[in-house]
């Protein structure tokens, strides 16, 4: 009688097939002619180590499958999360974490943990642990899978924070990325002990995972560099359409601000055409007609009617000379080219007092020093229309004129207690008001900054800086 038991073996695809075993695979023990004993055929390889052996190759397959899925992955949480579920099914582990190390290198951030449930303040308080020499420390520390049967006893452990609960075994490995440790994968609770399998697969698997993870950061880096480089580029858009609607604006200002020049030239042209010929044009005709009178009184022998006349002729030029001067000074202050900006503005405030019954003071502070010329001029004229806007369009009784002279600038303010004006209304619709245009553009070209200050029934206060490197 035989017992006869067929020898089992793996082909190179983990297919398992029968064959039938040569002789020498065999122990035949004979017995002699009278021994009834049965002869008994005893295989080498044991059924429990075939088990072992396909179980193996299943998990090498599975293992082959996980890392396609894990690799194929580009959302860095979805990598960690996945990467983390594999690895507890792999070595049949009752709860894990993936750690990640922070930039210093001093401390692992907790970055997925998976297999027991927490309230969120312990995931907030406990994600961030400092790398010291204990259990899963060593894994980062030593750079080496760390391994324990029994995590209670283990000389390495530094206890558990409040809530977690009790590791009896743990198995960790290193991520690493070319050579550098970047992290570390630790699984714990194995039914039973962890071996040498478990520990190769993991370590099989953290290296796929390493590079998964460093995939993952490097899309999230493109992203955000991506969506950087687009905001940058929209936000540059947006600032070029803004500069082109500004420059389309300006454009437009400057073209009825031109056309407001010349329209002001004109008109002062007109303006100067008609004093001379309805005031200077008969004041010459009349000192004409004087001096042909004493002329006449003179051949006849009236000596003394003769002189009055002369006198009257007298009189007359004096008032020429004066419309002549007026005209000038219109034109361009005299005053300003000989003694300067402040006596200037302190004539012209005179003047403006004079002809328009408004109260005009002038205030001086600091010592005053001269400009460039035309610097000076541009100042001028800028207080020479703001004190006509006042007059004009104001309705105010009082203006004053602050000049103050430090060593780093000069400031002018010119300020009124007339009717104002509504400040953002001419910020909306700045054609309205081309005078004030006219000074932002003349202060700006003398390298000055103007600030206009208005309000409806408090007047008004317009504030000129210029910086003292304008000297001539």
């Amino acid at each position: 009688m035989f017992y006869v038991q067929n020898k089992f073996k793996i082909s190179k695809f983990g297919e398992v097939k029968k064959s039938l075993p040569s002789a020498e695979a065999w122990n035949i023990r004979s017995m002699s002619t009278f021994d009834v004993s049965p002869i008994v055929l005893e295989p080498k390889c044991e059924i429990c180590e075939l088990r072992g052996v396909v179980s193996y190759q299943h998990k090498l397959e599975s293992l082959y499958r996980l890392a396609i899925e894990v690799v194929a992955l580009r959302d860095l949480q979805l990598v960690l999360d996945t990467s983390l579920s594999h690895c507890l099914a792999l070595t049949q582990s009752q709860f894990g974490f993936i750690g990640l190390t922070t930039g210093d290198g001093s401390a692992l951030d907790l970055v997925a943990i998976q297999g027991f449930k927490a309230e969120p303040e312990f995931y907030d308080r406990f994600h961030l642990i400092p790398l010291r020499r204990n259990i899963f420390g060593n894994t980062i520390l030593e750079n080496r899978p760390v391994r324990s049967h029994d995590a209670a006893n283990d000389p390495s452990r530094v206890g558990q924070p409040p809530g977690h609960p009790p590791v009896r075994a743990f198995l960790g490995v290193p991520l690493r990325v070319r050579e550098q440790t970047i992290g570390m994968i630790g699984v714990a609770n194995k039914s039973d002990e962890y071996t040498d399998e478990d520990e190769q697969l993991l370590v099989t698997y953290a290296s796929l995972v390493a590079i998964a993870i460093h995939n993952a950061n490097l899309n999230e880096q493109l992203s955000a560099s991506r969506q950087e480089l687009e905001h940058k580029v929209s936000e540059r858009t947006h600032e070029l359409a803004l500069a082109k609607d500004d420059l389309a604006q300006k454009a437009e200002q400057l073209h009825k601000l031109l056309g407001a020049t010349v329209d002001i030239q004109e008109a002062e042209r007109a303006r100067i055409a008609h004093d001379m010929h309805d005031g200077m044009t008969q004041m010459i005709v009349s000192a004409l007609f004087e001096t042909q009178c004493a002329k006449e009184s003179q051949a006849l022998g009236n000596t003394d009617t003769a002189t009055d006349h002369l006198e009257d002729a007298q009189d007359l030029l004096k008032q020429i000379d004066k419309e002549i001067r007026g005209i000038i000074y219109d034109l361009r202050p005299l005053i300003l080219d000989a003694r300067g900006l402040v006596p200037a503005i302190e004539q012209f405030a005179s003047r403006c007092q004079q002809y328009s019954q408004i109260n005009c003071a002038l205030n001086v502070a600091g010592d005053p020093y001269r400009l460039r010329t035309d610097v000076e001029i541009g100042i001028y004229r800028l207080i020479q229309e703001a004190l006509h806007n006042i007059t004009t369009h104001a309705q105010a009784t009082q203006a004053e004129i602050h000049l103050e002279f430090s060593k780093e600038k000069v400031c002018i303010s010119i300020r009124d207690n007339g009717i104002g004006f509504d400040l953002e209304r001419f910020l909306n619709a700045p054609d309205e008001h081309l005078g004030l245009i006219g000074m932002k553009e003349r202060a700006q070209y003398i390298g000055g900054q103007i600030d206009i200050q208005s309000k409806q029934d408090h007047g008004t206060r317009i504030v000129l800086t210029v910086p003292s490197g304008n000297l001539p």
